[in-house]
């Protein structure tokens, strides 16, 4: 059952992170909010997939030997050969998604670290606001988030600190943590995937954007907003667990052609946009519970059978060579 749970996992994962991709293509005219929730809906429907395929239908191709020969088919060193890839295969999936467990709890075990040596500095739209160790304004936390400052946010002005707190207050709003709590599970049980990648990062950055809209929307000034974006980037000192994402200049420069490329029309949820969520969800449905058809011949596991295949399964028979001797010249 090995070799069937693989290439369902692999093909259906595939799909539903290339048809994400593709549905973000559609809604370039649409708000980051949406195009997140995308993000969202697509990375959760792909790490749902390696529980799903435990009993939902697989897809796979058997090797059916010529008739008769079941038994020698099954002690035949190729197919022993396949079984030890596949096993050594398995085993580098699971050493990977273990790697990224553990940086992921690496992760955690520093931010919890910085929550706890944390001083209280004031409360924010549901959220208490402190000052930390960090290097840069963060949101952390599911049932108590949390803002976390840098000690010299004391020194910011008054339009700067507000800027800050809107856009992290945004984040508790919008429940970001739990979202990239999904982005973390989806990327280390698919960690092979590039496209499982790509879509956490995207998740990510429309993350940002998203709650840069809403700190416009809050009826701060694109020029006053790009003004606090920069100083808080001037003072982000490195990348690190906690350091700052606005570090790196091609997202902070994509940040701050966002702000003055925004237009109120952006928000209006198009006919395009209604009808792509729900084809989504759809195709997520879909695509975990479909198997491909198989002849009902290969179900029965009759006695001198020498094999039993599962649904979803696709045989491919290898003609018998047994008697193809050529025959003498007279």
């Amino acid at each position: 059952m090995l070799e069937p749970y693989l290439i369902s996992v692999a093909m259906k994962s595939t799909i539903l992170l290339a048809a994400g991709a593709l549905i973000l293509r559609l809604l370039r005219g649409q708000s980051a909010a949406v195009r997140h929730l995308v993000c969202f809906l697509t990375l959760g429907s792909a790490a749902a997939v390696p529980l799903l395929a435990l009993w939902s239908p697989h897809w796979s191709y058997f090797i059916s030997p010529p008739g008769g020969r079941s038994a020698e088919w099954s002690g035949n060193p190729m197919g022993a050969g396949l079984t030890r890839w596949l096993l050594a295969l398995a085993g580098v999936w699971a050493i990977g998604s273990f790697a990224m467990v553990v940086r992921a709890i690496g992760g955690w075990l520093v931010l919890w670290r910085a929550r706890d040596q944390s001083v209280h500095f004031q409360h924010r739209d549901g959220a208490e606001v402190r000052i930390a160790d960090v290097n840069t304004p963060l949101t952390c936390g599911v049932l108590r988030p949390l803002i976390l400052l840098p000690a010299n946010a004391l020194d910011w002005n008054e339009s700067q600190l507000q800027a800050v707190l809107l856009h992290e207050a945004a984040h508790v709003q919008r429940r970001d943590c739990l979202a990239k709590y999904v982005a973390q599970a989806s990327r280390a049980l698919l960690w092979w995937n590039p496209l499982a990648w790509i879509s956490a990062a995207r998740l990510y950055h429309e993350q940002e954007l998203a709650c840069d809209d809403a700190v416009l929307s809050a009826g701060v000034a694109p020029e006053d907003y790009a003004r606090a974006l920069l100083d808080t980037a001037r003072e982000c000192s490195n990348s690190l667990l906690l350091g700052c994402a606005m570090s790196n200049y091609s997202v902070l420069r994509a940040r701050l052609e966002h702000l003055f490329a925004l237009r109120p029309e952006v928000r209006r949820v198009r006919s395009r946009t209604a009808l792509a969520i729900p084809l989504l969800l759809a195709l997520m449905t879909g695509v975990s519970c479909a198997a491909k058809r198989y002849p009902p011949s290969v179900l029965s596991c009759g006695p001198g059978s020498g094999s039993c295949i599962g649904p979803g399964t696709n045989v491919v028979s290898v003609p018998s060579l047994r008697g193809a001797a050529p025959q003498p010249h007279r």
